[in-house]
């Protein structure tokens, strides 16, 4: 049953990707619907999945394919909250195949990982992992709305009032999007830095922090200058665009480096 249900959650954010691709190239009408609908159905396909595994590991996600499985269900997740709340459908054409390439690996590597032993069963563990990949999760839709931003205003100042441009909501709301998204993903990265460091007084309190942990700080500094700034610099636009898109390259790489296949836990 597992099996299936990310089978056909895989098929159908692949077809609601060619939805999504196909309103930003044609944009016909009522594909916005198709691609929303196609979308939903893998999410709760998705989501069933993962409650039926998840829920015999004491919510603890076990190796590298189900840590992106959860992954690119909280991509999803924030971004059909986004576009109800904002009816930025375009989104889509930038998310989806993202979604689908995130959810491969987890469709390939079925095995879970090793057991955790009982001195590693921590009950803030599960915590502090979904909140750090829901924080990833908001910062990667933030990263696909900077996207978003600069392909627009890159078509603005050249003057090219083409159909895509009329498609894209505009530069004000993809900004005002952008920051409400950095600063509620600001906060999950707190709360991922505060339970992290909780977990490994715990657990190994004698253990260095490493790279990836380093990084992690380094975004957090990076995202919170970027806010600050916001409010007290009035910095908006392309720089923000370019900060956020930067300071998830290095969470990306905090990931990979932490949770990667070949990463002995």
């Amino acid at each position: 049953m597992v099996r299936t249900a990310f089978t056909l959650a895989f098929h159908a954010y692949a077809f609601g990707a060619l939805a999504y691709l196909a309103l930003l190239a044609q944009g016909w009408k009522g594909m916005a619907w198709v691609a929303r609908g196609l979308t939903f159905a893998g999410w709760v396909l998705h989501g069933i999945g993962l409650v039926t595994v998840l829920s015999t590991q004491r919510w603890m996600p076990s190796g590298f394919g189900q840590v992106v499985s959860l992954l690119a269900f909280l991509l999803v997740t924030v971004f059909l909250v986004v576009d109800l709340r904002a009816r930025a459908a375009l989104l889509g054409a930038f998310l989806s195949p993202a979604a689908v390439a995130v959810l491969v690996p987890s469709l390939w590597m079925e095995a879970p990982g090793p057991e955790l032993t009982a001195g590693l069963r921590q009950p803030l563990l599960p915590v502090h992992i979904g909140v750090a990949l829901a924080g990833l999760a908001v910062f990667g839709v933030a990263t696909a709305v900077a996207g978003m931003y600069l392909v627009a205003e890159r078509m603005l100042k050249g003057k090219r009032f083409g159909p895509f441009f009329r498609r894209v909501p505009s530069l004000e709301l993809l900004d005002d999007l952008n920051r409400r998204l950095v600063a509620w993903g600001f906060i999950a990265l707190s709360l991922t830095l505060l339970t992290g460091a909780w977990v490994q007084a715990r657990l190994r309190p004698e253990m260095r922090w490493s790279a990836a942990e380093f990084a992690v700080v380094v975004a957090w500094l990076a995202f919170g200058v970027q806010l600050q700034a916001r409010i007290f610099a009035g910095w908006r636009g392309r720089r923000v665009a370019l900060l956020t898109m930067a300071g998830f390259g290095v969470l990306v790489a905090s990931f990979i480096t932490r949770y990667g296949p070949w990463v002995s836990r």
